[in-house]
C-alpha cells in the first residue's frame, strides 16, 4: 500500500509540507503539442510551500473524477526531482483514440486544476550506480529517462549514459534538441535517435534492439533500462540476453 506522512517545519520564514505517495492538487501551467502523433507535454505547478519528493524514474496517478468514482491512470514523471523542488513537474502523454483518460486530459487548459497521486514505482537507477546506464525507449517511453538523465547529470554522477530512442517519424523524436544540448554540455551522454519511417531523416533507421547490439559492448558494469510497449521491451530484452547480459542487468517498465 502507498504510505503517507506529512510534517510541518515552521519558523517565521518557512512553512513546508512534505508528503509521500499522497494526493496533490496541481495547476496546469503550460501545454505544448509535441510531435505529430497527438502527443502533449504538460507542465504542472504546485501550491507554494509544497514539496513533491520523488526519485527520478517514478510515476504518478492522474485522478479523473466521474459520477461513479475517481478513475486513476498512471504516467511517468518526465522531469527531474530538482525541478520539483522549484514547484514544477512535467508529464507527456500520447492521445489514445477512444481512450477515456487522454480524452479527458485533452480537454484541459492552462490554469485548470489536476489532481495527482504519487510518487509511485521503483523504476529508478540502482545503487550503487554502475559504470554505464543504457536507456532504450520508443515514443513517450522517453519520459522516465528524461527525468533520470537530467537528474544524473545535475548530480554530476560519474556514469556513462546512452540514450537510444526510437520513433516512426522524425517529427516524433521528443525533446531531441534538449537531449542534443545536454550531450554537447556533458560528454558522458550519447544520444542515438532512430526513425523507422524516414522522410528526409539522415540518421539511424534500425529498430532500437539492433542499435543496442550495434553500439553497446557487453560489460558487467552496465545496466539496461527499457521503457515502452511490451513487444519492443521483449525484443530489446531478448537481444540483450543473446548478447550476454544477465537478467539482473536489465530493468523495464511497460506502457501497455
Amino acid at each position: 500500500m502507498p504510505w503517507l506522512f506529512s510534517f510541518f517545519n515552521y519558523n517565521p520564514f518557512t512553512y513546508i509540507t512534505i508528503m509521500k505517495a499522497g494526493i496533490f492538487t496541481t495547476t496546469i501551467e503550460d501545454i505544448q503539442d509535441i510531435g505529430i502523433q497527438d502527443t502533449r507535454h504538460f507542465r504542472l505547478s504546485f501550491p507554494a510551500g509544497t514539496l513533491f519528493d520523488f526519485d527520478a524514474g517514478q510515476f504518478l496517478n492522474i485522478l479523473i473524477p466521474t459520477p461513479e468514482k475517481v478513475v486513476k491512470r498512471s504516467y511517468s514523471i518526465a522531469s527531474p526531482p530538482q525541478w520539483a523542488a522549484q514547484g514544477k513537474l512535467d508529464l507527456c502523454w500520447k492521445r489514445v483514440p477512444g481512450g477515456f483518460a487522454t480524452n479527458y486530459l485533452w480537454e484541459l487548459k492552462k490554469g485548470d486544476k489536476l489532481e495527482i497521486q504519487g510518487p509511485l514505482g521503483r523504476f529508478t537507477p540502482k545503487k550503487p550506480l554502475p559504470q554505464t546506464i543504457v536507456f532504450v525507449s520508443t515514443g513517450t517511453g522517453i519520459a522516465p529517462f528524461r527525468s533520470m538523465i537530467h537528474d544524473l547529470i545535475a548530480k554530476k554522477e560519474p556514469v556513462n549514459l546512452w540514450n537510444i530512442f526510437g520513433n516512426r517519424f522524425e517529427e516524433d523524436v521528443l525533446y531531441k534538441e534538449e537531449f542534443e544540448e545536454l550531450a554537447r554540455q556533458n560528454t558522458n551522454l550519447k544520444n542515438i535517435f532512430t526513425v523507422s519511417r524516414p522522410k528526409t531523416w539522415k540518421g539511424e533507421t534500425e529498430y532500437v534492439q539492433h542499435l543496442l547490439k550495434k553500439h553497446i559492448a557487453v560489460s558487467a558494469g552496465t545496466h539496461i533500462f527499457i521503457c515502452g510497449l511490451s513487444n519492443m521491451i521483449k525484443e530489446v530484452e531478448s537481444t540483450a540476453l543473446e548478447m550476454g547480459f544477465s537478467k539482473e542487468q536489465i530493468f523495464f517498465e511497460k506502457y501497455d
